[in-house]
């Protein structure tokens, strides 16, 4: 399997402020990321930590079939979930990508989760779109390792990709116990945060 499976906190998941890339100045973060920070839950789920783009990072690396690809960003967020008394549920990254080459951008993205994909079960239920967003999601057969699903949304309209890794705890520090019960609690999340996001894009703050 090629989901990340050395992870027990978010340093340890995706290292993305201090991602290799340009060391250009950074735009500042752009406001068209605040509506994937600002959400609330039903179920209790709470954002407990965002983490802007580190200064100088304009690009990040992605593997694919062919080879590795640069991903160019505007901007970026790092947006960490998690339920009370228990571990980080989803480490979540939004970036903005430029308008020129945005096309291109994702073609790269979908081809790097297509080389993840390998190994793992493709989320052949997910409605997409789901509030506006294109939705792409694979997952783990087992809960095992440090990530059980990876999940794409994008908005093309604002150019604004969002990368979700569902994380794997010790079972008393996770909100679900079997496949099954991760499968309901991705799936609530999953419509929550982006009807959220729809909301906060049609009523900005």
């Amino acid at each position: 399997m090629r989901l990340a499976t050395t992870i027990r906190n978010v340093t340890a998941i995706i290292c993305f402020l201090c991602a290799a890339g340009s060391t250009a100045q950074s735009a500042p973060e752009s406001a068209a990321l605040a509506p994937y920070s600002s959400c609330q839950f039903p179920d209790g789920l709470q954002i407990v930590g965002t983490d802007p783009l580190a200064p100088g990072i304009t690009s990040r690396e992605v593997d694919t079939d062919s080879g590795p690809r640069q991903i160019d960003m505007l901007a970026g967020v790092r947006v960490m979930f998690a339920y009370p008394k228990t571990d980080f549920y989803a480490n979540t990254k939004v970036e903005a990508l430029p308008t020129s080459n945005y096309s291109q951008l994702k073609h790269s993205l979908l081809d790097n989760f297509q080389h993840i994909l390998h190994g793992n079960i493709l989320n052949k239920s997910l409605r997409s779109p789901m509030n506006g967003l294109e939705v792409h999601g694979l997952d783990r057969e087992k809960l095992e390792g440090g990530v059980l699903g990876v999940y794409l949304f994008f908005d093309d309209a604002t150019h604004v990709v969002t990368t979700i890794y569902f994380l794997n705890q010790e079972p008393q520090d996770r909100k679900f116990q079997t496949m099954e019960e991760y499968r309901n609690v991705r799936d609530r999340f999953l419509a929550s945060y982006t009807s959220c996001i729809r909301s906060n894009l049609q009523h900005p703050l």
